[in-house]
């Protein structure tokens, strides 16, 4: 796999763990409604975060760095991560009074809980790894946190051994204004 591969997979795990922390703690800040809501929120952040690794993506594609499958598979991840926090959010019926019941209102709050979840990032590290910041039906989303912050290392290793291994490969001097032929004008 090449380098811009593995970096453009690496951002799409970043979206899942980057936003967990933060979503589940504005999600259960008024009060623990469960696993669902939780769900719910984390989904629609990283859902949200998906659509901006898959526009980078589709740029990487053009210019490219990636292959068609890299957008299309992500496309996929990002159509599963939305379809699976608005059944979250539906299973609540409205419970307390969250949920739009509208899946473009989901769409478009994932927008503004993805600002949030990375303004809470910070804070709700900390609590996030001594384990103070979820509540007990929250361990099956932690358990997933975990799994991909492991996954998320595993990517960023790959990574930079592809990195390394696609510097060596290049030869050692050449100035990228000039052409293979030689000649550096027109």
């Amino acid at each position: 796999m090449k380098a811009a591969e593995l970096r453009f997979w690496l951002m799409v795990t970043l979206a899942f763990v980057l936003t967990q922390p933060g979503a589940i703690a504005f999600a259960n800040w008024d009060a623990p409604y469960g696993l669902y809501k939780d769900l719910s929120v984390w989904m629609s952040c990283a859902a949200a975060g998906l659509v901006l690794v898959l526009a980078y993506g589709l740029y990487g594609w053009r210019n490219g760095e990636l292959s068609l499958l890299d957008p299309i598979l992500a496309g996929g991840v990002l159509i599963l991560t939305a379809l699976i926090g608005y059944r979250a959010e539906l299973a609540l019926g409205g419970e307390m009074g969250y949920g739009s019941g509208n899946f473009l209102g989901f769409l478009i709050g994932g927008f503004i809980g993805l600002v949030l979840s990375l303004m809470l990032l910070p804070a709700s590290l900390l609590y996030a790894l001594t384990g103070d910041l979820y509540y007990s039906h929250d361990r099956p989303l932690t358990i997933a946190w975990v799994s991909m912050v492991i996954i998320a290392i595993a990517l960023m290793a790959a990574y930079i051994k592809a990195r390394k291994e696609e510097k060596l490969m290049e030869p050692e001097g050449r100035d990228p204004s000039v052409s293979s032929s030689g000649q550096g004008g027109p």
